[in-house]
């Protein structure tokens, strides 16, 4: 007889704790709920009639975990601050593997993703845990999506590594009505009088126009490749012959290229000669190579109109190398111990518009500087990237992130964690963005999903129910003791 009522009482103190708890973690940063959950007991033989039989009060037969969503906070201000907007956990690990694997049982699993860095540069909890990540390659893909590939992700403290120019791409429209520099060679095919005879880099009037880009040495340093574009005739509307520099009324012009002042040979290029005797440029340093371009009456080059066709800056020890001048291959011109196998291939998209002005729509190279550390930021794909002040930014890690067949089988070990069981299933390995896992919100941290104005009916509810069972208790002791006062 007492026992219904004692039952009852405990089924409401577990209420009352189950309750008390998600008030208590109503601020705790990817808390998830809780809800005791109760089954009536009943007692049956094959001498009892259902008909009269009464029950013998209630058990709990779980406290379940509601992993529904939590709000996200909002901007923190604090880029490792992470918060999942889905059904994927954080993979933390209790050791610092970021060498090795850890085991499976050294693996736990979050939804608070407020991270800080450690002493050693590694992304960890208040507690020390260890946020794993996966493997990257230089695009954001992971390598290896296995959770026991996982491991811990250490921010880079040294400088970004440099990379040397191998290419050097310019996009630009010449001017189609620019003033022809060698206007005799329309009418003489001496090849003497054709490229640069005039040039003078000092002398504006000497070229039509020149534009400048950055290229970058082994070394990170920065250098200054400079373009001259000198207008040199219009052919006549009859051609000398079936060389394509003498395509009828097509335009030449001549391009020679500079780094950082220094006049450098294209491989292969065209054999320019600086005649004019008021030039800065003088015997024995008066020979260029450089490059011809022909255009026709369309504005785009002309078949085979661009001579070299593939145009690389000399070097002295580059596959492309031609018969080295020592003073105008690109290491000379960039100085002393740089990679004398630097290759810089060209790349011109050019045209010739019927405009009176010289425009460049871009500039680029494939190269930058040595780059220190400046800024961590996560994407909503969960790359954690790492900006440098050369302007780089490089992925350095994928979080790893997990799902569960059955959440609710998980267990609970506190500081906001779980461990795998065999009623939550295996760890699924998952990322952001793919799947049910769900997008990772940087600089965001996702909030208890304890709603207090339920909870506190609850708190009533549960009180209340405390209260009934111990005055069914009281009744019951009564009743007990008036048979026992009977004589």
């Amino acid at each position: 007889m007492f026992n219904t009522s004692i039952s009852g009482i405990r089924g409401s103190q577990k209420y009352l704790d189950t309750t008390s708890n998600n008030i208590a973690n109503a601020n705790s940063y990817g808390f998830k709920k809780s809800r005791a959950e109760f089954a009536d007991i009943y007692a049956n033989s094959v001498f009892t009639s259902a008909k009269t039989a009464t029950g013998m009060g209630v058990t709990t037969t779980t406290v379940a975990q509601q992993f529904t969503q939590g709000s996200l906070s909002g901007d923190t201000g604090n880029n490792l601050d992470m918060a999942i907007s889905g059904n994927g956990f954080f993979v933390l690990a209790n050791s610092e593997n970021y060498e090795t694997t850890s085991e499976v049982g050294d693996r736990s699993y979050t939804r608070n993703g407020a991270f800080e860095l450690n002493k050693d540069g590694f992304i960890v909890t208040a507690m020390g845990d260890y946020l794993q990540g996966y493997d990257v390659d230089t695009d954001g893909n992971v390598t290896n999506l296995d959770i026991m590939s996982t491991h811990a992700i250490k921010i880079p403290s040294d400088t970004g590594a440099p990379k040397m120019s191998t290419t050097a791409e310019l996009i630009a429209n010449l001017p189609a009505k620019a003033e022809e520099h060698n206007k005799e060679y329309a009418g003489d095919l001496d090849p003497t009088k054709c490229g640069m005879t005039k040039f003078d880099p000092k002398d504006a009037s000497t070229y039509t126009a020149a534009t400048s880009q950055t290229i970058y040495d082994s070394l990170g340093g920065a250098h200054t490749l400079t373009y001259y574009f000198q207008k040199d005739h219009v052919n006549p509307s009859t051609p000398y012959s079936t060389d394509v520099l003498d395509t009828a009324d097509a335009t030449v012009w001549n391009v020679v290229a500079y780094v950082d002042g220094t006049p450098v040979d294209i491989a292969n290029g065209r054999h320019f000669q600086v005649t004019e005797p008021s030039s800065s440029i003088q015997p024995p340093d008066n020979d260029l190579y450089g490059i011809q371009l022909v255009f026709g009456s369309s504005g785009g080059l002309v078949d085979n109109g661009q001579l070299p066709p593939a145009i690389y800056i000399n070097n002295l020890n580059s596959t492309h190398a031609t018969s080295i001048r020592n003073g105008f291959c690109l290491a000379s011109a960039m100085g002393g111990g740089v990679d004398p196998t630097q290759e810089i291939k060209i790349e011109m998209d050019l045209t010739q518009y019927g405009s009176s002005k010289f425009s460049v729509t871009s500039v680029s190279t494939d190269g930058y500087a040595t780059g220190i550390l400046e800024n961590v930021e996560v994407d909503d794909n969960g790359i954690i990237l790492a900006a440098y002040t050369n302007g780089r930014t490089e992925p350095i890690s994928k979080v790893a992130m997990a799902t569960f067949a059955n959440p609710q089988g998980l267990i609970k070990i506190g500081d906001t964690q779980w461990k795998q069981s065999i009623n939550s299933g295996d760890a699924t390995a998952a990322q952001a963005n793919v799947g049910m896992a769900g997008a990772i919100k940087g600089a965001n941290l996702e909030l208890s999903n304890v709603e207090l104005a339920s909870e506190l009916v609850d708190l009533l509810i549960a009180q209340r129910t405390y209260q009934a069972n111990a005055q069914a208790l009281q009744t019951q002791n009564t009743a007990m003791d008036s048979i026992l006062s009977i004589r």
